[in-house]
């Protein structure tokens, strides 16, 4: 960003505001314009991260350029600015010396002007997340420390072609492009013959996973259909809206069976027992509501969170339901007791995914605070973290023999790994927007993905991970 009268534009000030002014202007600015004031709006957390880049670069820029001719006569600063940059260890040092006298703004400033001038600066990430965190800054925080970490674990990574699966073993096979909005969300069907997906545009759409034929487009819901779950006998699709509705489809005929209301805000995820009886609704109304799946009645259970329900996963038995919520935590509840069980507390910002491995041992969450979680589903316990994208996990989901993971993200990615080492086995790129949601066929071999760029595709890998 070079043009200065752009820059003061930015920070709402006139050009030749004093240095003082800036600063004023700027701690002004992150204040009401910081991604964390909208923790539990995704959009407009978005839209505040791209917000707030464009206010630290005019910043960082006016911060840099300093005046060089003083008005005599009345003191004031002209307009002439010198080109004299500092590099990136000058702005550590002096971040290091503001953060000693407890001055963590100026030195969250200084240690983003070293990472501006070079990005791989590990300690200038580490110490910048504890600024943010002296400050309540946890969002931020938490992903300068994965930042840290991540760069840590590149300087350490073999040559990537010691990986027993490269990125190149999986190949983006098609792309659909029929809908005409967001992609919220994917399932294949059991069979791996049929893929399913629901959209912004307010449709379902029905594929043929082989070939990416359209096969139907279901209209219905009246608002984002933002879930869409495919009963185990391959018979039912199960969709939730944002119009704070359910609505349960015959799958071959397109037929619209029952639609299931009662949540009173909008149904973020729905999701089938694997007996085919029952379908588990969570809501942005904070509560989990359990239906039944043949005739559409809704059974009594008290389940819910403190802030909305984004994901839901059964166990492989159907006793256990899992939760994910914006309130940061887990919650395992057994069903046939009506109790719950486990609330896990290990991420530091909303719970957007959970899924449950097939062999029932295994349960993985993803958050906003860009890590995946893998935990033992029978006691709660956390085994490992996976640290490798870069913004929100929207989606992740277990191979069919339970030994690979797959995960989606804001950050455009598509990553695969190995559930028992953690190890991050392929990078796929592919998407120019948020991935949605991810899923894997029951061979393992075909990999399916949706985007915010309005398109699914499906990807193909040379051996099978079975």
């Amino acid at each position: 960003m070079k043009n200065i009268e752009k820059c003061y534009e930015i920070l709402g000030l006139k050009p030749g505001a004093s240095l003082g002014e800036v600063k004023q202007a700027y701690k002004g600015l992150v204040k009401v314009k910081h991604p964390d004031c909208f923790p539990n709006a995704p959009d407009l957390k978005q839209k505040a991260e791209e917000e707030i880049k464009k206010i630290n670069e005019a910043y960082q820029q006016l911060k840099s350029c300093q005046p060089v001719s003083v008005n005599s006569s009345s003191g004031e600063q002209t307009a002439n600015y010198s080109t004299y940059r500092i590099d990136a260890e000058t702005y550590y040092k002096r971040g290091m010396e503001n953060a000693k006298k407890a001055r963590y703004t100026e030195a969250i400033e200084d240690f983003t002007g070293a990472i501006r001038l070079n990005p791989e600066y590990i300690e200038a990430y580490k110490y910048r997340g504890i600024a943010c965190s002296k400050l309540g800054y946890e969002n931020r925080a938490a992903s300068d420390a994965n930042k840290a970490a991540q760069l840590q674990l590149k300087q350490k990574a073999p040559p990537s072609n010691t990986a027993p699966y490269s990125s190149s073993s999986w190949k983006c096979d098609r792309t659909l492009k029929d809908h005409l909005h967001w992609v919220f969300s994917i399932a294949i069907s059991p069979d791996g013959q049929t893929l399913i997906s629901s959209s912004a545009d307010k449709t379902i759409r029905i594929w043929h996973l082989a070939t990416g034929k359209l096969l139907n487009t279901l209209t219905g819901h009246l608002e984002f259909v933002r879930s869409v779950a495919i009963s185990p006998d391959g018979q039912l699709i199960v969709s939730s809206s944002d119009d704070h509705s359910i609505k349960i489809w015959h799958l071959a005929t397109g037929k619209l069976l029952h639609t299931l209301t009662g949540h009173s805000a909008p149904v973020w995820s729905v999701a089938i027992s694997p007996d085919g009886k029952y379908v588990a609704s969570g809501s942005c109304d904070k509560t989990i509501k359990i239906w039944n799946l043949k005739t559409g009645q809704r059974l009594h259970h008290q389940m819910g969170h403190s802030e909305a329900v984004y994901s839901l996963a059964f166990s492989p038995d159907g006793q256990t339901l899992v939760s994910g919520s914006a309130d940061k935590t887990i919650k395992i509840w057994h069903l046939g007791m009506n109790q719950l069980l486990h609330v896990l507390k290990g991420h530091s910002s909303c719970v957007s995914y959970v899924a449950i491995s097939p062999d029932g041992q295994h349960l993985a969450s993803g958050s906003y605070d860009q890590t995946i979680k893998l935990w033992r589903l029978s006691t709660g316990k956390l085994l490992t973290t996976l640290i490798g994208h870069h913004s929100y996990i929207w989606s992740v989901a277990f191979s069919a023999d339970s030994l690979t993971l797959i995960s989606g993200s804001a950050d455009h990615t598509i990553k695969v790994w190995q559930r028992g080492s953690g190890k991050l086995l392929s990078s796929l790129w592919g998407h120019s927007d948020w991935v949605n949601s991810v899923a894997f066929s029951p061979q393992a071999n075909i990999l399916a993905s949706c985007s915010r760029d309005m398109t699914v595709k499906i990807w193909q890998c040379d051996r099978s991970y079975s």
